[in-house]
């Protein structure tokens, strides 16, 4: 780009005798100085939409067959930072408001030309550009690194694309996220998270080059535009480069940090040609990559090509079952390990896929983190919720009101900021005791409670007030301590079932690990739940050590909601002909 006093003009003119006034005027200027490049047609141009060599087209209206609405469009598609002034030797105000609305920056009549309007229209275009680029930038920076923020990602990405289109070339979208960032920033605290991140962003910033993007679009988590390679092993060559920049210790506030990232990348044209499915797939592959530890890279291949297939045809699946009643909700008996009297349940969700008249039961394990990515897990954990009620309502009934239901909670439905009034119309609605109802968060959801600053905080709270019981499932397997249990003192720490069975052996798994959280529990007067009881060994050895209740194959696996409450009947001694819900008092409906 030029200084304040002298402008590179690119004028697109058909009209030889046209160019030659137009040259004249400016060449007149005692103002500012003008260097002229003249091409003569649209196509011609196009290669000058992708320079940054020059600050601002003057554009005849009329370009052959083709008018200035066509560059005009071009120009928007590729987010180009010069100005674009329209000149024509027609007399027509619909021409006017035609190019203006379409982003040019000033329309003249030939006829009105002279080197004092030439020279403030340029000025003035090229200035109020800049300004308008500049706001811009700063409403689409992160303001804690000063890179660029998604919405700036997409533009950049949406440009660069267009001109790989244009010239038949290649780029990447890169995805990284820094291993292990979350544990650093609850144990030393945001400040320090803070200032790791502002670092971190430096040494992106010295690693790519002058025509490539980064921006941090969110936490930990970045995304780099790496610009007209030649071969994926360009980009490969760039996140390596990155992995070893983030890699040396780092002294901040007193603590030596020893930092690490984990690399997602997708290439274009082979693996996308939007932004949204070349960051989609970087994004799956960043995943990949994570799930094989650290300071790891990943390409986007064949093999998660197959995976994302099987995720969007399950999510086309999930849709269509919430539409025709292919869920259900299923029961697992809670029991006291003294008497192994049936105390309550867990409600657990279940789909049964019917495709073409075949139907399976498609595992939780395979559709759950399906839900939770796309957040149908929200609507479905809604679902469950009304079901649980439905069946404690009907319960209710008929005399039986002292089984309660537990019913797993995503962070993502906390996060929808009603869950917690939500609950409270549904139990005020229903006239359920809030007793009835418990609320299991895993440890990990705990842990993001705590350490993001969202409603997820007053949701919790709001849960606490309504009555209704809370445990903390999954316990042991996260990065939590005592300090957030007594920050959210929860009615019950459900042991994690790798701590309580392992395959191969009858014994308990880990008795020391049990031991210690159930200490810790009674401590915080919390009772404790063991899952995955599956042996006379393992109940023996948790009743030992004062566990006092259990979840478990050894006791019952999880079964429809009728049979559930027969069994539960049947196998605390009580009159098995005592009237249940009928189906239509817990339908299996999805709405």
């Amino acid at each position: 780009m030029s200084t304040n006093n002298e402008f590179n003009v690119v004028v697109i003119e058909d009209d030889h005798a046209d160019f030659i006034i137009l040259e004249s005027l400016l060449q007149a200027s005692q103002r500012f100085r003008f260097k002229l490049t003249h091409v003569k047609s649209f196509q011609q141009a196009q290669q000058y939409l992708t320079e940054a060599s020059h600050d601002i087209f003057l554009l005849d209206y009329f370009l052959g067959a083709d008018t200035a609405i066509d560059f005009l469009k071009e120009a928007t598609l590729l987010h180009i930072p010069q100005p674009v002034v329209v000149l024509t030797g027609a007399d027509s105000g619909q021409i006017d408001d035609e190019v203006i609305n379409l982003g040019a920056a000033d329309f003249i009549p030939k006829n009105e030309l002279s080197t004092s309007l030439l020279e403030r229209t340029i000025h003035h275009a090229v200035e109020h550009k800049r300004a308008e680029i500049n706001l811009e930038r700063l409403a689409k920076r992160d303001p804690l690194t000063g890179l660029g923020n998604r919405l700036l990602f997409e533009e950049m990405l949406e440009s660069s694309l267009a001109r790989a289109e244009r010239k038949n070339g290649k780029l990447a979208v890169l995805f990284l996220d820094l291993d292990r960032f979350k544990e650093i920033n609850d144990s030393l605290g945001h400040p320090t998270g803070d200032l790791l991140l502002t670092l971190i962003a430096d040494r992106i910033r010295k690693v790519i080059r002058n025509s490539d993007f980064a921006a941090r679009i969110g936490g930990d988590e970045f995304t780099i535009l790496v610009d007209e390679i030649h071969a994926y092993e360009d980009a490969v060559l760039v996140a390596n480069k990155l992995l070893e920049a983030i890699a040396p210790p780092t002294a901040i506030r007193g603590h030596e940090l020893n930092i690490s990232a984990s690399i997602g990348i997708a290439l274009y044209p082979e693996n996308g040609k939007t932004p949204i499915k070349l960051m989609q797939k970087a994004d799956i592959a960043l995943y990949e990559a994570k799930r094989h530890g650290i300071n790891r890279l990943q390409c986007f291949t064949a093999r998660l090509q197959t995976q994302l297939e099987k995720s969007i045809r399950l999510e086309k699946g999930l849709r269509r079952a919430m539409e025709h009643n292919e869920c259900e909700l299923y029961l697992q008996p809670k029991w006291n390990l003294g008497d192994r009297k049936i105390i309550g349940f867990e409600a657990l969700l279940r789909w049964l896929e019917d495709e073409g008249g075949v139907k399976r039961f498609v595992s939780p394990v395979e559709f759950i983190p399906v839900a939770e990515k796309t957040g149908l897990i929200v609507p479905l954990g809604e679902w469950v919720i009304h079901q649980a009620c439905k069946l404690l309502k009907a319960w209710e009934a008929q005399g039986i009101s002292h089984y309660p239901i537990a019913i797993n909670v995503s962070p993502l439905q906390l996060k929808s900021g009603n869950f917690g009034a939500s609950l409270k119309a549904i139990l005020d609605k229903e006239g359920i005791p809030a007793h009835l109802l418990e609320i299991e968060l895993t440890e990990e959801t705990l842990v993001d409670i705590h350490s993001e600053d969202d409603n997820a905080l007053a949701e919790l709270e709001q849960i606490r007030s309504t009555g209704a019981r809370i445990s903390i499932d999954d316990f042991g397997t996260g990065y939590s301590s005592l300090k957030y249990l007594k920050h959210f003192p929860s009615d019950y720490l459900k042991i994690d079932k790798s701590f309580v069975s392992v395959e191969g052996t009858d014994s308990l798994a880990e008795p020391a690990i049990c031991r210690a959280i159930v200490t810790m529990a009674e401590s915080l007067g919390m009772q404790v739940i063991a899952e995955g009881i599956e042996t006379e060994e393992q109940l023996q050895a948790l009743t030992a050590i004062k566990c006092s209740m259990g979840q478990g194959y050894l006791i019952a696996k999880p079964m429809p909601a009728e049979q559930a409450l027969l069994f539960a009947q049947s196998h605390n001694g009580l009159d098995q002909e005592q009237p249940v819900p009928s189906k239509s008092a817990g339908e299996n409906d999805c709405q």
